[in-house]
């Protein structure tokens, strides 16, 4: 028997995850990093390959922006201390189908979810091509709409769990 049988989105959650926490090391916490972590690894090429192919005002901007772009630098604090820790301790917790991470989830949706739209806004607004501002949402969108599928389904678990320990006291 599968490890999330009978839980689905269990393995949806999982795999994005699992799969967020090396792109969020890799490529956006080096806006983070000493330049001496960075220079010359395959890691600034993976984020130099990414910046040629997508033209992205707004990582682009992390790396070289003024103070007008300390709010996404911020973010990205936001994703280094909290949502990172999250992935793994979310994808961990999962495995484990462990319910106690259900709040912490809710949490991380709704933090991400609303981070990405002041992001997303900013990619209406950049001088970009309609292809390259295809190319962006289909990459930022997933990243909006799998953390709020996440708040929303874990909010409803727990609701429920709320609801049924509600009834049982009544009993």
């Amino acid at each position: 028997m599968s490890r999330f049988a009978g839980r689905p989105l269990d393995r949806v959650w999982f795999t994005f995850l699992v799969m967020h926490l090396p792109t969020t090391l890799l490529v956006d916490l080096q806006v983070l990093y000493p330049a001496s972590w960075v220079d010359g690894t395959p890691m600034q090429r993976l984020v130099q390959w990414y910046m040629d192919m997508t033209k992205d005002p707004v990582l682009s901007a992390g790396f070289t922006g003024g103070p007008e772009w300390d709010w996404f630098r911020s973010f990205i604090c936001i994703e280094a201390f909290f949502q990172a820790p999250c992935f793994a301790i979310g994808a961990y917790m999962l495995w484990k189908n462990d319910r106690r991470v259900y709040p912490l989830l809710v949490a991380y949706g709704a933090s991400t979810a609303t981070t990405l739209v002041p992001v997303l806004q900013a990619l209406f607004a950049a001088d970009i091509s309609t292809v390259e501002l295809g190319m962006l949402l289909g990459s930022y969108v997933p990243f909006l709409v799998l953390p709020l599928g996440m708040a929303v389904d874990f909010g409803c678990r727990l609701v429920s769990i709320v609801s049924q320990a509600d009834a049982a006291k009544k009993l």
